[in-house]
């Protein structure tokens, strides 16, 4: 997690929250679509060259509709607003879907993440081959989704094995250390 200046000063965000805020959900939502425009789910929903079997990027619609297969009551794409029930008419809200549906979520992401570089330039149609690596791909991801919840106060961490766990209150952490 990177080093900010009000963690030197204050001390870290006590990890505390139980339920995701939509500040954290449109934080992992941000993370996701970063990787569908960079290809790095494209190692399990690949869009492939015209010209060959290549991958140059995501299968968004395919990858989409896993989503929605494996995680019901996830819309897609992912929403971070919803229309205020009480005035229809006014700007959309910040809404995170419940806990435990995005907790499963990370866990999916986790498990079909790589990440992507440059095997190849294909001129003709203005596109780069891409090559996977998954390991790097899901460390990157696991790092980037544990500072949002650190920043954000939540009780979860995504670990090396793909799983998320909840977090001891820090007295019983220090205590069982």
């Amino acid at each position: 997690m990177a080093d900010y200046f009000s963690d030197r000063e204050n001390g870290p965000v006590p990890r505390i929250d139980q339920v995701i805020s939509p500040v954290a959900w449109a934080g992992i939502v941000a993370l996701v679509q970063g990787y569908v425009a960079n290809g790095g789910f494209g190692f399990r929903f690949p869009v492939n060259c015209p010209d060959g079997a290549a991958p140059y990027g995501t299968d968004e619609k395919a990858f989409g509709a896993n989503v929605r297969a494996l995680m019901p009551g996830l819309e897609w794409p992912l929403q971070t607003t919803q229309t205020d029930p009480d005035f229809s008419f006014g700007s959309p809200i910040p809404m995170a879907p419940a806990t435990l549906l995005i907790l499963d979520f990370v866990e999916y992401v986790h498990a079909v993440v790589a990440k992507p570089f440059v095997v190849k330039r294909h001129d003709y149609h203005n596109h780069n081959h891409l090559g996977f690596n998954q390991g790097e791909g899901q460390f990157e991801f696991m790092a980037d989704v544990n500072s949002v919840f650190a920043r954000c106060g939540v009780a979860y961490e995504l670990q090396s094995d793909g799983r998320v766990v909840r977090l001891l209150p820090l007295i019983l952490r220090e205590t069982l250390s």
